[in-house]
C-alpha cells in the first residue's frame, strides 16, 4: 500500500520494497464509532479543549480513528452550547466527525438513563431552535428520535432534507411505525434491542424491522452486556448492515469502580465494562470499540464481519466516502492488529503513528471482572478460546522461529552448543526442553544447556529476586565456558526480564548467536537479540499468570525449535526418532518397531540387528538394508555425516 499526504494512493501486489513492513497480524481501516458519549474521563457534553485532546488520543491508541461524539438529552440551550465546543474541537481533530444528538425527542417509557423532565416532542419550534443555531447546524450529523412521537415523521423529513442522518431509538414504535419512519427518510436504528419495543414472534417491533428493512442500518452495542452474546451472533450473522458501536460514556478506559457524573447523575464503571446508575440502571458502556470487536468475535461473529461492522458499515451509513476502506483515495486511517486481535499500531491520515495500548500479559481484562462468579464450563471454554487466539499469534511468528532454528542448527553442526536462559515459568520451560531432548534425540549431555534464574533448584521452588540478578546470568554462562561458537536463546513473556536480557547481551558481546522467544512484541529482548520470535499472545485470563497462554506458546515454540534443529542435524528419518536412546523397555520396543519398519524386516530380525549394533537404530537399519557388518554400517553412517537417508541412498 502506497500512502502519500495522508491518503492511500495505490494497492500493490507481490514483493515490494517497503518503508514499513508488518511481520505478523493484519491491517484494516481505522475503526469508526458512531455512538460515543465519552471515554477516559471525558464527557462529550462538557469537554473542553484539553479534554478533547485526551479523548481523541485515547481512542487512537485503541484503533478508533473516527468518532461521532454523542450528547444525550438536555435542555435545548445546553445542547447548543455543547455543539459550540464540538465545533471548536473539530477544527483541531479530524477524527471528530460531527455531533450525534441522542434525544431529546425520545419516548418517555424508553428513555433509559435520560432525564424525564428534558424529554420532549420533535415539534417545529424545537427544530427551529436547533437548526437556527449556526454552530450546531454546522456540526450536527445524526439525531436519534422516537418515530411515534407527535411530529416525528415531519421532523425526519426536515432533518433528512438538511443532510442530517436520522436514527430511530428509545422508542415504543411497532413495526408499522418503524417502516413509516424509514419511508420518511430515517436511515439508522440506535442500540437495537436496548430501550425499544421488543422482538416478539408475531410482533417484530423495532428490532425486527431494524434487522430486516434494507433502508436501515441497525446499530448494536458490542459489549456483550447490553445485548446477550447469542443475540449479537444472530444479529450480525443475519443482517449485512449491522453496525458495532460502544455507546461508551466517560468511565470507559478507566479502572473498574471509577465514578463520574454523567447526564446529571452519578455513574460508576461496573463489572464487564458497563456504566451503572446508583439504582443499577445501565447508563452506557465502558469499553472502546476495539474491545467491542474482540467481544463480537468471542460471541461467535466471524472476525471479518466484526471488523466490517466497525469500519465499512458505519462509513456507509453516515456517507463517509473516504473512510472505512482500504482503497485508493481513502484516508490513510490504518490499524495494525495482532493475531490475537489486539491493536498494535495506528496511523491517522498525516498524523504520526500511535503505539497502541497493548494487551500485555500483565493487563487485567475488564470483561472478566466477574470471572470467579461464572460457571466452570464457561471458564473452561474461555481458557480454550484464549488459547486458540494465542496459537494464532504463534503461527504468525513461524518465519522467525524457522530462521532461529536454521541459525541454531548451523552453530551446532559446527560444534557449538545451544543455551536457554530464562526466569520463572520461562526458565523452567527451557530446562524442561533441554532435559527432554536427551533421550528423544540421543544427544550428548551438554549440547543443550539450560540457564535458570536462581539455579536448578528454582525449577521446584520460586527464588525471590532471581529474575533481577543480572550478574548471576553472566556468571552462569561463564561457568559453562560460553563462547562465540555457541547460541543462546532467551525466553521471557514480558520481553524485559533483567536476568534474561543480561544473558543475551553478554552472549552478543562475545559474538555468539542470540535469539529470543517473548510474548510482548517490541520488548527489550527483541531489540537485543539477533533473531526474535515475538508471540503476541495477549492478556492472560488471570492477569500476569504467564504460565497460561504465554507459557503454552513458549512451550510449543521451544518444542518446535529444538525438534526442527534436531531434524536439521539428522536426528530423525521421516517421522522416526532414529537416534533415540533405548534405555527402558518402552524405548526398546520403539527401536525394534522403527528398525523393522524402515528396513522392511520382521521384528525378530530387527532385534537381532539392534543387539549387534548396541541398540542403535540407524546403524541397525544400514546394516540390514545394505547387508553390511555392524562395523561397516557404522562407518557408512559416519561417512554420511550421521544422516540415515544419505547412508541408504549413497551406494558408493
Amino acid at each position: 500500500m502506497r500512502v502519500e499526504h495522508g491518503r492511500i494512493v495505490e494497492i500493490l501486489f507481490g514483493p515490494v520494497e517497503a518503508d514499513i513492513r508488518l511481520d505478523h497480524g493484519f491491517l484494516t481501516p481505522g475503526l469508526i464509532d458512531l455512538h460515543n458519549n465519552g471515554a477516559f474521563g471525558v464527557d462529550c457534553a462538557t469537554a473542553q479543549p484539553q479534554d478533547w485532546d485526551r479523548f481523541v488520543a485515547g481512542l487512537h491508541a485503541h484503533g478508533v480513528t473516527a468518532v461521532l461524539p454523542t450528547i444525550i438529552t438536555a435542555p435545548l440551550p445546553v445542547l447548543c452550547a455543547a455543539a459550540e465546543n464540538v465545533a471548536a474541537a473539530m477544527a483541531r481533530h479530524e477524527s471528530l466527525l460531527g455531533l450525534h444528538l441522542e434525544g431529546p425527542f425520545l419516548a418517555p417509557a424508553k428513555r433509559g438513563a435520560h432525564r424525564a423532565e428534558w424529554v420532549r416532542d420533535p415539534d417545529e419550534a424545537a427544530l427551529d431552535t436547533l437548526l437556527a443555531h449556526e454552530p450546531l447546524r454546522r456540526v450536527l450529523r445524526l439525531v436519534t428520535l422516537a418515530p411515534e412521537r407527535p411530529g416525528a415523521l415531519s421532523a425526519i423529513r426536515r432533518l433528512a432534507a438538511a443532510g442530517i442522518t436520522v436514527s430511530l431509538g428509545h422508542t415504543e414504535a411497532d413495526a408499522a411505525q418503524m417502516r413509516e419512519a424509514a419511508a420518511a427518510g430515517a436511515r439508522m436504528v440506535t442500540h437495537v434491542f436496548n430501550a425499544q419495543s421488543p422482538l416478539l414472534h408475531r410482533a417484530p417491533g423495532a428490532p425486527g424491522v431494524a434487522l430486516t428493512d434494507p433502508r436501515l442500518f441497525p446499530c448494536l452495542i458490542a459489549d456483550g452486556v447490553h445485548v446477550a452474546p447469542e443475540l449479537l451472533q444472530i444479529a450480525f450473522t443475519a443482517c449485512p448492515r449491522a453496525i458495532a458501536v460502544t455507546d461508551s460514556i466517560l468511565v470507559a478506559g478507566l479502572p473498574a469502580g471509577a465514578e463520574h457524573d454523567f447526564g446529571g447523575a452519578p455513574v460508576t464503571l461496573g463489572p464487564n465494562g458497563v456504566g451503572l446508575r446508583a439504582d443499577g440502571t445501565i447508563a452506557g458502556a465502558g469499553i472502546t470499540l476495539d474491545e467491542g470487536v474482540r467481544r463480537l468475535i468471542a460471541a461467535g461473529v466471524p472476525p471479518e464481519v466484526a471488523l466490517e461492522a466497525a469500519t465499512a458499515r458505519p462509513a456507509e451509513a453516515l456517507g463517509l466516502a473516504d473512510r472505512g476502506r482500504l482503497a485508493p483515495g481513502a484516508r490513510a486511517d490504518l490499524v495494525w492488529w495482532g493475531d490475537d486481535f489486539s491493536v498494535r499500531q495506528v496511523w491517522t491520515g498525516n498524523g504520526p503513528p500511535t503505539v497502541a495500548a497493548r494487551l500485555g500479559t500483565e493487563t487485567a481484562r475488564d470483561d472478566l471482572l466477574d470471572l470467579d462468579e461464572r460457571p466452570s464450563l464457561d471458564i473452561v471454554e474461555l481458557f480454550l478460546s484464549q488459547e486458540s487466539a494465542a496459537q494464532r499469534a504463534l503461527s504468525a511468528a513461524a518465519p522467525a522461529l524457522a530462521a532461529l532454528a536454521d541459525a541454531v542448527a548451523q552453530r551446532l553442526s559446527a560444534g557449538g552448543r545451544l543455551f536457554y536462559a530464562g526466569a520463572g515459568t520461562s526458565g523452567r520451560l527451557g530446562l524442561l526442553d533441554a532435559v527432554e531432548c536427551g533421550p528423544t534425540f540421543g544427544i550428548p549431555d551438554g549440547l543443550i544447556v539450560p540457564i535458570l534464574a536462581g539455579g536448578d533448584m528454582a525449577f521446584l521452588h520460586a527464588v525471590e529476586g532471581a529474575e533481577d540478578d543480572e550478574e548471576a546470568a553472566i556468571a552462569a554462562l561463564r561457568s559453562h565456558d560460553f563462547s562465540a561458537a555457541d547460541a543462546l536463546v532467551g525466553i521471557a513473556a514480558s520481553g524485559g526480564t533483567p536476568f534474561t536480557l543480561a544473558a543475551i547481551r553478554h552472549a552478543a558481546s562475545l559474538g555468539a548467536l542470540t535469539g529470543a522467544i517473548l510474548n510482548a512484541p517490541g520488548g527489550k529482548l527483541a531489540e537485543a537479540a539477533q533473531i526474535a520470535v515475538q508471540i503476541a499472545s495477549g492478556a492472560e485470563i488471570i492477569a500476569g499468570s504467564t504460565r497460561l497462554s504465554a507459557g503454552s506458546t513458549q512451550k510449543i515454540a521451544l518444542n518446535i525449535l529444538s525438534s526442527t534443529v534436531m531434524i536439521r542435524l539428522n536426528k530423525t528419518f521421516g517421522p522416526y526418532m532414529v537416534d533415540v536412546r533405548a534405555t527402558n523397555e518402552k524405548l526398546r520396543r520403539r527401536a525394534i518397531r522403527m528398525t523393522a519398519k524402515i528396513a522392511n524386516v520382521s521384528e525378530p530380525a530387527a532385534l537381532l540387528a539392534l543387539e549387534a549394533c548396541r541398540m542403535h537404530v540407524k546403524t541397525a537399519v544400514v546394516m540390514l538394508s545394505r547387508a553390511l557388518s555392524p562395523e561397516e554400517a557404522a562407518q557408512c553412517l559416519a561417512q554420511a555425516g550421521g544422516s540415515l537417508r544419505r547412508a541408504l541412498n549413497e551406494r558408493s
